[in-house]
């Protein structure tokens, strides 16, 4: 990893962490950062972080036995950024599966909006990277590849949203 990348790795996390709080307040009804739920969505968001607790400790034992595999085709930080997107999946899956995982001042229609947005955004960095060939370089993925995987993470949340708000419209017919 080069210096220029070992540098822009954190003030891309700035830079994140500030983009969250932006889109946070700009989803929620009352233009707070923080998301409110009533006692049920708590405990199913509990079990979700419990359950996704798990499915990244089993992640992670399992990378642990793929990391022992010479030259893998990925860079080693990359499959730990995985985790993350991992768990997150998991933890919001569950809770959307489960009625729990929209708050209570939350714009639903803002929040479907932006989801698209930061799918489709990391979509396009992945694609540019694609195509300029920096996405896999000498037969490993590279950083880019955190991008794709983030855009994969929130169209299969989508999809699961979608899925849910189905199968809630036929119990409702």
């Amino acid at each position: 990893m080069n210096t220029a990348m070992a540098a822009g790795i954190p003030v891309g996390i700035a830079v994140g962490i500030i983009l969250v709080v932006i889109i946070l307040r700009f989803i929620n009804r009352n233009k707070k950062v923080t998301t409110e739920y009533d006692e049920r969505q708590k405990q199913i968001r509990g079990e979700g972080y419990k359950i996704a607790f798990f499915a990244v400790l089993l992640y992670e034992a399992v990378m642990c036995a793929v990391s022992l595999i010479p030259d893998l085709p990925v860079e080693p930080y990359i499959l730990h950024a995985f985790a993350i997107f991992f768990g997150v999946l998991v933890q919001v899956c569950y809770c959307i599966w489960k009625g729990a995982y929209i708050g209570q001042n939350t714009n639903l229609p803002r929040f479907i909006v932006m989801m698209t947005i930061i799918s489709l955004f990391n979509l396009g960095i992945a694609f540019v990277a694609w195509r300029k060939g920096f996405l896999i370089i000498d037969g490993k993925l590279q950083a880019q590849a955190i991008n794709l995987v983030c855009g994969l993470m929130f169209a299969v949340i989508g999809v699961v949203g979608l899925i849910r708000k189905l199968t809630d419209r036929e119990e409702e017919a």
